[in-house]
């Protein structure tokens, strides 16, 4: 997608400014030029700045997306585009779990037993793209999506004592961009910090994610297994899954402050150490990798955070923003649910925001006990709750490793912050 600056003698207002194109930003901007179009609000503009460097050719890990996701993905409208996309191997269609916690033994949960059926094994990159294709081919009346970095954003006050607005300057645009609200879509760096000093926010864990490709060549036997391995060690735990093109992901997960006792035995960020660790530490997942002769793509192995996060609040109906997506709260990739709360958050935050500021000011009636931004800030903090809750029990369900530094953070009621 090309860069599209705004060529303007002065300052361009969008009604809404969403600071990532990702899936929580793109996913945003649909819903909300949904809901501008059913109430024939064809004035509204959107602005998502887009600020990844990817494109669909390039890898990104966070591939897996349970059948529960379908729905939203057809009121999205990219549902057909994606199951085509997996009925042509550009995605994987995902079969159900594997997993060996809390025993050596193997057992599979099919996905035959799910009321949604199928999930994926997505190109991340590529699922991306198609949302913000989408976005661009089906709703430009109503959004306007550029590249470039965000350089600075700062809450003003209409000179004429009106309502404040986001005043935010980007790299490859010489005059700011004004906007009445702005959506952090960011991700994990969570931009809006940077704006608000006295926003917090809390850590609950070191969790590190290190990830390696493999791939393998048409002379071996086609690897046909559809499920997500999961299998835990000593040290923290292992997931694989088989991805387009003959390739499968094998992620490492374990506390940042761990990884100085590791490296004593094995250099893990160095590709032929991580292999040896897992031949280590592993039964099933080599086992994946060896019976078909995969081998590393690359040098290196990408590391990155997968500790859980939340923000101190979500939503602002004074200074008119609101955080959707792992800019409110990230998760545990055992979860599974970033991508599913990214996709829900994106939903429930566009509804939000429009029935609070654009639905004729219906909502702000004094009589209304509960308004839409509240109700948006309930819902991540029950999801949060309950992902919390879910999370130490399945952490719980892993006992062969008691003494453990990693399993020991994790057992109880213990929550680091």
């Amino acid at each position: 997608m090309e860069s599209k600056p705004l060529h303007n003698e002065h300052p361009t207002t969008f009604d809404v400014i969403i600071i990532g194109g990702g899936i929580a930003g793109s996913s945003t901007a649909i819903r909300l030029a949904q809901l501008f179009n059913s109430a024939a609000a064809t004035w509204r503009k959107i602005l998502v700045i887009d600020e990844r460097t990817t494109n669909a050719e390039t890898f990104k890990v966070g591939e897996s997306l349970p059948g529960g996701a379908k729905h939203i993905l057809k009121s999205l409208g990219v549902f057909e585009t994606v199951n085509n996309d997996a009925m042509q191997g550009k995605h994987n269609f995902c079969y159900g779990n594997s997993s060996a916690w809390g025993s050596d033994e193997l057992y599979d949960t099919s996905t035959i037993f799910n009321a949604y059926g199928d999930g994926f094994h997505l190109n991340r990159s590529l699922f991306e793209e198609t949302l913000v294709k989408t976005a661009e081919s089906q709703h430009d009346r109503f959004i306007t999506i550029i590249r470039g970095s965000v350089t600075k954003s700062l809450l003003v006050k209409n000179a004429s004592g009106g309502e404040k607005y986001w005043k935010v300057s980007i790299s490859n645009n010489e005059l700011p961009i004004h906007g009445n609200i702005l959506i952090d879509a960011s991700g994990r760096r969570c931009f809006i910090r940077k704006c608000l000093t006295d926003l917090e926010r809390s850590s609950f864990d070191k969790l590190l994610a290190f990830a390696c490709l493999f791939e393998t060549d048409t002379s071996q036997p086609s690897d046909s297994d559809h499920h997500t391995l999961v299998e835990s060690c000593a040290f923290g735990w292992w997931y694989t899954s088989l991805l387009p093109n003959k390739q499968r992901i094998v992620v490492f997960h374990t506390d940042d402050d761990l990884i100085k006792h590791i490296n004593k035995k094995r250099k893990i960020r160095q590709v032929e150490e991580f292999y040896e660790f897992m031949r280590e530490t592993t039964t099933h997942t080599t086992k994946r990798i060896s019976e078909h002769s995969y081998r590393p793509v690359g040098k290196r192995v990408m590391c990155m955070p997968a500790n859980s996060e939340s923000l101190s609040r979500f939503v602002s109906y004074e200074n008119r923003w609101i955080a959707i997506g792992d800019s409110a709260v990230s998760f545990d990739p055992l979860s599974s649910q970033g991508m599913l709360t990214a996709l829900y958050s994106a939903k429930l935050g566009a509804e939000a925001i429009f029935f609070q500021y654009f639905n004729g000011n219906k909502t702000r009636n004094k009589e209304v006990t509960v308004q839409p931004l509240e109700i948006f800030q309930q819902y991540i903090e029950d999801t949060f709750r309950k992902y919390k809750s879910e999370k130490r029990f399945f952490y719980n369900k892993e006992q062969r490793w008691n003494n453990e530094v990693f399993w020991k953070r994790r057992h109880g009621d213990h929550i680091e912050t």
